[in-house]
């Protein structure tokens, strides 16, 4: 392992597509990027730029790889940069998504935006036009984004829902020649069919009907409209990236281990969203992890705790709601003081029932407050957190940042056996004032953290699975005991 600050050199080929705004095709001409870069042989290493969830599974797919988040909000320069020498180590090339517009951040300066994060890893930007009724006023956006700040490099543009040879012509012609920047591809209007969204987005991964087609349609079209050769040029002239880090760069740190702890995952087409290096984390400690659905009947199996991440129940509402054999086996082992960490659509399971327009759907009944779902968001962004209640997972004290992106909203606690632990510094959370919501070893919550930028989450997950696993072994031991034979 590195001595604290060794500088450890990368210079692996890598490039940021970026946009002038959300919405812009970025996700389809990422996704397509990733497809033919593989197609090509390259083994892409792919990123993703701040909280999301959905882009980054199907970055992951076109890529045959895992996708990684990169945030400059959730965690600092320095795990940045040294997650990202990680994860592209042994690569041909590395590809990042940003998010939003290039310069679009969380205030007036554009803090924590694509383009800040391209300066940290010295990356070049290839940015994406959405050429939807626009010419010439195309290249006066792309040479502002040059004038913003000139120490972004912006290398080329490719052009998105371009309206024929002609528009496509003009817009070329009007952008190289003001702003001496490339177009290296033109991507003509494409039917919305072909690309199902939800939301601020594509459809989840696991919720399309053809993704591995989708995946090919959009490799296809990027391999036809888009120069790649310049592609690979543009990413090849990234320089060297010095990055000094210590040991937390690389791993979250642990002094002790939690070797032989068993963690069930759900993860099925209701719970999808989890960011890979928070299951990283939780092997890193020692746990095992066990897949489980709560979409086909069946008993919990034993485990030592739960995880349970968020993703959209309520299109599998009807399906969870009938599986009472699951149900029923969640609340025994709770009883029996097993350790469940909800996020999100995970909070929204573990409430008494789901309500959708004039439809109501029996959940897992272990929280005692009811999900309301809504037709705009109730909380989207960033948030802050602190910790000011006794709960299983974290000290009092404890300061979280984390996104949310909630459709729903919970009604008030009802009773006295259940608490909030968390006090929101920003954003919305359960009401604007509370969030985590916590009944003897449970806790549901809306905040979304990543274990890079919260090395608490997962001490506190594996702590609290290794404390009920060795009660867990000391009661089988003693029922043993009692019932040997003299």
């Amino acid at each position: 392992m590195p001595s604290p600050l060794s500088p450890q050199i990368t210079t692996v080929p890598r490039v940021v597509i970026a946009a002038l705004k959300g919405g812009a095709g970025k996700t389809f001409l990422s996704v397509g990027l990733a497809g033919a870069i593989r197609k090509l042989g390259l083994s892409p290493a792919v990123f993703k730029k701040g909280p999301d969830y959905i882009d980054a599974g199907w970055l992951g797919l076109a890529a045959e790889t895992e996708c990684y988040n990169l945030d400059p909000y959730l965690f600092s320069r320095e795990v940045l940069q040294a997650s990202f020498l990680k994860r592209s180590a042994g690569r041909r090339l590395a590809l990042v998504e940003g998010n939003r517009g290039l310069f679009d951040g969380v205030d007036a300066l554009g803090s924590f935006s694509t383009a800040e994060m391209a300066k940290q890893l010295s990356a070049p930007v290839i940015l994406v036009v959405d050429a939807t009724k626009v010419t010439r006023t195309a290249a006066a956006m792309v040479k502002g984004c040059r004038l913003l700040d000139s120490e972004v490099n912006l290398r080329g543009v490719i052009l998105n829902r371009v309206a024929g040879e002609r528009h496509e012509r003009v817009l070329r012609e009007s952008i190289e020649d003001a702003t001496a920047v490339p177009v290296i591809g033109s991507v003509m209007k494409l039917p919305l069919d072909n690309f199902p969204q939800r939301h601020l987005g594509l459809l989840p991964l696991h919720e399309h009907p053809k993704a591995a087609e989708f995946v090919r349609e959009a490799q296809d079209i990027v391999s036809r409209s888009v120069d790649m050769e310049k592609v690979l040029d543009i990413a090849a002239s990234a320089g060297p990236l010095a990055v000094s880090f210590g040991e937390k760069g690389m791993q979250i740190p642990r002094t002790t281990s939690y070797e032989g702890v068993r963690i069930g995952i759900l993860r099925d087409s209701a719970f999808q969203f989890y960011y890979p290096e928070n299951l990283e984390a939780l092997e890193q400690g020692g746990a095992r992890l066990v897949a489980i659905s709560a979409l086909i009947p069946g008993e919990l199996p034993e485990l030592d705790a739960l995880y349970i991440g968020g993703g959209f129940p309520e299109t599998n509402a009807e399906l969870l709601a009938d599986n009472d054999q699951f149900k029923a086996s969640l609340r025994k082992a709770i009883e029996k003081g097993l350790p469940v960490y909800a996020e999100c659509g995970g909070l929204m399971y573990l409430s008494r029932s789901l309500r959708i327009d004039e439809r109501v759907f029996p959940m897992a009944d272990i929280l005692p407050v009811d999900t309301v779902l809504e037709r705009v968001p109730q909380g989207h962004g960033y948030i802050r957190v602190e910790v000011n209640a006794a709960n299983p997972f974290y000290p009092v004290g404890t300061v979280l940042t984390g996104h949310e992106f909630h459709y729903s909203h919970v009604t008030p606690i009802e009773g006295a056996t259940c608490s909030y632990a968390f006090r929101v510094l920003r954003g919305h959370g359960v009401d604007r004032v509370r969030d985590g919501i916590c009944t003897a070893n449970v806790l549901g919550t809306y905040v979304h953290v990543h274990a890079l930028g919260t090395p608490a989450w997962a001490e506190g997950v594996l702590k609290r699975a290794w404390m009920f696993r060795s009660l867990r072994l000391s009661d089988a031991s003693m029922e043993g005991t009692e019932t040997r034979p003299l």
